[in-house]
């Protein structure tokens, strides 16, 4: 069985490439899926349900740190419920790969299951904000990938994207490069590809060697919870009255630059919609009717009470309009 890692910052595309593997590979069976949600509210999950695919959704933590009993707990889980051939992971936008690739290069892990190529997923227009903002945390994303898709490259021009790409290939120059819009690619690339060549690294390291190197390499780190990553803060904010268009596009447009993504369903002039908003922009997709309306905020250094209270002027107003 072959495990199929998935990274990227938050609003790479990650999510739309884990769907384009869903709807390509899922009819043929033997694939399940773990999504790793950093919040206490999962979207991703209820983005990606449906066609049969078994899922398992881990919210309020990273798989690299807090959460690291629970992806290898899921993982055997899903290959005891029926006999897969690959089971996708995404996890979350501020994980770093180093956590989890120690923990999967326990022998007894490596005898069942095989890694497959890691794959991360950039922002390519976004690629020097992004990097500039989160330093050697984004870079471990590239580092560490056997796989390299530099997305949305219809939203920048080719000599932009030589720069990334130049850039991407000092940080990694054995990965795979691969440009997209909108996350298509050969998947084959990943779902049949060559074995993790990193992974392998790992692997061939006693575990006493791994924990010396990654302490010497995280020295002066943030460690605020437990493992290399971005800092960052997520609430989640219910929104219960319809929201007009152009009041949710000057709340994102007047954000705090803390405010890294935000994702959640609400009901927008009168629709139920699916609302993604990320370092590139606002995304508003029609969506099926939820019980709740709520966005998940997700950055750094955020203010709660005065994003809740953006929000809640926002719903008032649309409801006074």
């Amino acid at each position: 069985m072959r495990i199929i890692l998935l990274f990227g910052f938050l609003g790479s595309g990650k999510t739309t490439l884990a769907q384009r593997i869903l709807e390509q590979w899922g009819p043929k069976g033997k694939l399940a899926l773990i999504v790793n949600e950093f919040g206490d509210v999962g979207v991703d999950g209820e983005i990606l349900k449906g066609n049969g695919i078994d899922l398992v959704e881990l919210s309020s933590g990273c798989l690299c740190c807090t959460l690291r009993g629970s992806l290898l707990s899921a993982v055997e889980e899903l290959s005891a419920r029926k006999p897969l051939e690959h089971i996708v992971i995404e996890a979350t936008g501020v994980a770093e790969p180093e956590q989890m690739l120690e923990d999967f290069a326990d022998p007894a892990f490596r005898a069942r299951f095989e890694i497959g190529p890691i794959t991360t997923v950039l922002d390519a227009p976004k690629y020097p904000k992004i990097r500039g903002m989160l330093g050697e945390f984004f870079d471990a994303q590239v580092e560490k990938a056997d796989i390299v898709v530099l997305n949305k490259i219809d939203l920048a021009d080719a000599a932009f994207l030589e720069s990334v790409r130049e850039e991407v290939r000092e940080l990694n120059p054995d990965a795979v490069l691969v440009f997209a819009e909108r996350g298509d690619i050969d998947l084959a690339e990943i779902m049949q590809g060559p074995p993790s060549r990193v992974a392998a690294r790992y692997a061939q390291v006693p575990a006493g060697g791994r924990q010396a190197e990654h302490a010497h390499d995280h020295a002066g780190h943030d460690h605020a919870h437990g493992a290399q990553h971005a800092p960052a803060d997520s609430l989640v904010v219910d929104v219960e009255g319809d929201v007009r268009r152009p009041a949710l596009q000057e709340f994102f447009a007047r954000s705090p630059p803390g405010l890294w993504r935000a994702k959640g369903f609400l009901r927008v002039d009168g629709q139920q919609t699916l609302v993604q908003y990320a370092l590139s922009g606002l995304e508003l997709t029609p969506a099926a009717t939820r019980s709740r309306q709520y966005l998940v905020l997700i950055g750094k250094d955020l203010d709660r009470a005065s994003l809740t209270a953006q929000l809640e002027a926002i719903q008032h107003n649309s409801e006074a309009a």
